[in-house]
């Protein structure tokens, strides 16, 4: 029985509550930090996680987190490049069979190997390859740094009402049993659609649980059967003694050594929820099921930490706002794993989000701004939605070109895995046939347009110009980079000084607004710095190719900028272009103070934010 809440000193104010201590909570309160906003962030379990959940991080949330100074500790704490470049599906670990410890297949993965030059084009930041066992402790650690007392773990809500000022909730201390009350004039839902989604009454919609997922983490010694040190994630797909491909993913999860030889490993295997018994399956048997596909040797040692089942389905919340309470991450949506898509896109979220909280609660930004987060976030977590179930059965289409026939005779698959490996005209073309199928997987592994080419142009909270804008590429694997309105601000590497410094680093302080203008940009620098006074928003701005100015020395930026010596663009604290002009205008001041107020949505406001 939950003790009656208590009133009085103990009571907290806050402008923001975040409930959700996972990865895009903990972003939230660091950013929030940074931007001047005090929060408190309530987590009902009594630390971060203990499981290694997602470990890739891609190239637009190290962005993200390099703006706030995270990045250099993720890299230093996670796995070199050397150790995270390839994807590489085995046969097995172990067994004797002629088909047993192959290598199907093996490709660049996720911005290393022959995809890092491609990659490194497309931003000044890598990929980071660092589980949320370790992850989240450390975006703690900076987050309760920035904003001392504003972290609350083992505390759950229990309760949440608005009126027309704001939000009052019931938090319950875990330990204590003790309740008090916490008003706030905004909430960020990042419980994974635990708690406040269901308080709101905000349906999911989409596929509805299909597989139930099942994650080990281990500690184990697999140098010996895994064959490359470069790999971020092994797949095995093993033929079982019945004839049926068995699967499950060897994902090398360091901490202190990686690749090969690291000492903590996440398996990850799923089944059918409607299996005979599928949700009465104990861990021993769990254990002894993974053991058999990979076909460990029985003698070989191998600790399990912990063992973690989820659902496996393609969400999307109906609405992303309710009110005064906006959802993030799995509140918002929820997908497979296929792609490292998930922390990243809830990161992402939260970037968006918390400056647009910050400008309204300051008083600078018109309250109709909070409605772009929806406006611009949903389409982007629908696409990731669907790319995720997308790439996890074709991850499973390659079973057609091994010659494997599930509900075939067990010596019928056999016979095929024993051919595919055979040294023979036939074998060499049964393995050129597999590579086909395999092939396709770089929808998984390689899609730099899914990551970087999403814009809010469509949203209509940023301005337009005649310029076209690129077509998306339908695999989301290339990303034509531009500096229209709604997409993200290219990296073009610029001198500053004696300083080498990528476009996206002058983006330097939290909250600001960036002006890039032409050589002939010094009334767009007159223009930022009166704009920025009077509207009480900083606004950085550079003239590059002035005298003083950034230096395009590689001439990047001027194939990248769409603008003359005389234009500009406007750059969201997101790092999203707000406005471009081309050429010249008659009046800098004018245009940008109006590119300002569109930013701003100082141009009317709805009052949307009373909306329930």
């Amino acid at each position: 029985m939950n003790a009656a809440p208590r009133s009085g000193p103990s009571d907290r104010h806050v402008p923001v509550l975040v409930v959700g201590g996972g990865g895009s909570g903990l972003t939230a309160s660091l950013i929030l930090s940074d931007l001047g906003i005090a929060s408190l962030l309530v987590e009902r379990h009594p630390t971060t996680s203990i499981q290694p959940k997602a470990h890739i991080l891609n190239a637009r949330t190290m962005e993200i987190f390099g703006h706030h100074d995270v990045a250099d500790d993720i890299y230093r704490e996670g796995a070199p490049p050397e150790n995270c470049g390839a994807m590489v599906w085995l046969s097995s670990l172990g067994g004797e069979e002629p088909y047993d410890r192959k290598v199907l297949y093996r490709t660049s993965a996720y911005g290393g190997g022959e995809e890092a030059e491609r990659y490194a084009r497309a931003s000044a930041y890598r990929h980071a390859n660092l589980g949320q066992r370790w992850l989240e402790p450390l975006i703690r650690r900076h987050a309760e740094k920035r904003g001392p007392g504003e972290l609350l773990f083992h505390h759950e809500l229990t309760s949440l009402d608005e009126d027309e000022s704001g939000v009052s909730a019931t938090v319950r201390d875990r330990t204590s049993g003790e309740s008090f009350q916490v008003r706030a004039a905004y909430v960020i839902a990042a419980d994974g659609g635990k708690t406040v989604g269901r308080m709101r009454d905000i349906p999911m919609t989409g596929t509805p649980t299909f597989l139930e997922w099942i994650n080990l983490h281990v500690r184990a010694d697999f140098s010996p059967f895994i064959p490359y040190d470069d790999a971020v994630v092994n797949r095995v797909s093993s033929l079982a003694e019945d004839g049926t491909l068995e699967h499950c993913g060897v994902v090398p999860m360091g901490p202190r050594n990686w690749g090969r030889h690291s000492e903590e490993w996440t398996l990850m295997f799923s089944r059918p929820p409607g299996d005979p018994g599928a949700a009465d399956v104990d861990d021993a048997t769990t254990v002894k099921m993974v053991r058999r596909t990979l076909k460990l040797p029985d003698d070989h040692p191998m600790e399990v930490e912990s063992i973690s089942k989820w659902p496996v389905e393609g969400l999307v919340a109906e609405r992303f706002r309710s009110g005064r309470v906006f959802l993030v991450g799995d509140a918002a949506h929820r997908h497979p794993p296929s792609g490292a898509l998930g922390l990243n896109t809830g990161i992402q979220d939260v970037h968006n989000l918390a400056w647009k909280l910050a400008r309204v609660l300051n008083g600078q930004a018109g309250e109709s701004l909070l409605d772009s987060y929806e406006a611009e976030r949903k389409p982007v977590a629908q696409r990731v939605v669907e790319r995720a179930l997308f790439s996890l059965f074709n991850q499973i289409a390659f079973t057609a070109g091994t010659g494997v026939v599930p509900g075939a005779r067990p010596e019928w698959n056999r016979a095929q895995m024993t051919a595919l490996f055979s040294d023979t005209p036939d074998g060499d073309t049964r393995r050129a046939v597999l590579r086909e199928y395999f092939d396709t997987n770089r929808i998984t592994t390689a899609h730099l347009g899914l990551e970087m080419g999403y814009d809010y142009a469509g949203a209509g909270f940023v301005g337009a110009d005649r310029a076209t804008y690129p077509k998306p590429d339908p695999l989301g694997l290339v990303y034509e980079p531009t500096s229209s309105p709604g997409a993200r601000l290219p990296h073009a590497w610029l001198r500053c000084g004696t300083e080498r410094v990528s476009t996206h680093h002058l983006l330097a302080q939290p909250g600001a607004f960036l002006l890039l203008a032409g050589a002939r940009g010094e009334g767009w620098l007159t223009a930022a710095a009166r704009l920025s006074a009077s509207y009480g928003v900083p606004v950085a701005a550079h003239a590059v190719g002035a005298a003083g100015g950034p230096v395009d020395e590689e001439g990047e930026w001027a194939g990248l900028c769409g603008h003359d010596r005389d234009g500009a663009i406007l750059v969201r604290p997101d790092g999203f272009v707000a406005m471009r002009w081309l050429s010249r205008v008659h009046e800098p001041a004018q245009a940008l103070a109006e590119a300002l107020r569109r930013s701003l949505a100082l141009d009317g406001d709805s009052g949307a934010g009373r909306r329930g």
